[in-house]
């Protein structure tokens, strides 16, 4: 397995997912057939087909999966999230201290339009019928949301093993490309266009997409190949 990198005492991931395999992945569900075989109670589908249902657990997977991307969430957070956490209206969300590592509530972030496009198409499903008046944007029939545990199983099977993208963890899991990469390599496009625009990484402003406390996180999911000498001269100015 292999170790992440380390410049003067940073630590550096192996690489995420590329732009390319974020689409595959999204594409991969979508294209799922007997995506879902389940036999809930009769409360659940209330005389509804159950090829109905599947067609939503199909949707919302897409959905969560491109919202733990857009939106760079771990997969708690993700999964947690509520329709009070939006500001529809700017277009903005919050993510809870109680779902996160930092346990405060995060300033808003930006829900990018490809994303509320994404929202627009999800809550199509008639909403009393499939979220049965919850207030999670991902419910399930076990539990009032998903977890991140059956997430990680989805992101797996149905996902990264058909398209060839699984790897299994050996020791470590950093160096997998799992669920939680995708939040990775969020981090890791928006610093490519950022130099490609810009000509420089502005790594506050990944810090705080991330709800990175401390900019030295950030680094972790931040350099790249092509930024070593950057970040070296980042971290001596930060030093104290």
């Amino acid at each position: 397995m292999q170790q992440p990198n380390k410049i003067s005492g940073i630590r550096k991931y192996p690489r995420g997912f590329s732009e390319e395999e974020i689409a595959l992945i999204l594409q991969q569900i979508l294209k799922c057939k007997d995506y879902w075989k389940g036999t809930p109670t009769k409360r659940f589908t209330n005389g509804h087909k159950l090829s109905d249902w599947g067609k939503f657990f199909k949707f919302r997977d897409f959905t969560l999966i491109a919202t733990c991307y857009a939106l760079a969430l771990r997969p708690k957070e993700a999964c947690e999230l509520r329709f009070s956490d939006f500001d529809w209206k700017h277009s903005l969300v919050r993510i809870r201290g109680e779902t996160n590592k930092t346990k405060k509530d995060s300033p808003p972030i930006p829900v990018p339009k490809s994303l509320l496009k994404i929202y627009a198409e999800y809550f199509k499903f008639p909403r009393r019928r499939f979220w049965r008046g919850g207030k999670y944007l991902f419910p399930s029939f076990e539990n009032e949301h998903i977890s991140p545990s059956r997430l990680k199983d989805i992101m797996r099977e149905k996902v990264l093993k058909p398209l060839g993208l699984w790897e299994a963890p050996e020791g470590s899991i950093s160096g997998c490309r799992t669920l939680y990469k995708l939040r990775h390599s969020r981090a890791h496009h928006i610093r490519k266009r950022q130099r490609k625009k810009y000509g420089y990484v502005d790594i506050v402003s990944i810090a705080n997409f991330l709800r990175h406390s401390d900019i030295r996180n950030t680094m972790i999911y931040a350099i790249g190949d092509e930024d070593d000498e950057e970040m070296e001269n980042l971290r001596r100015q930060t030093e104290l």
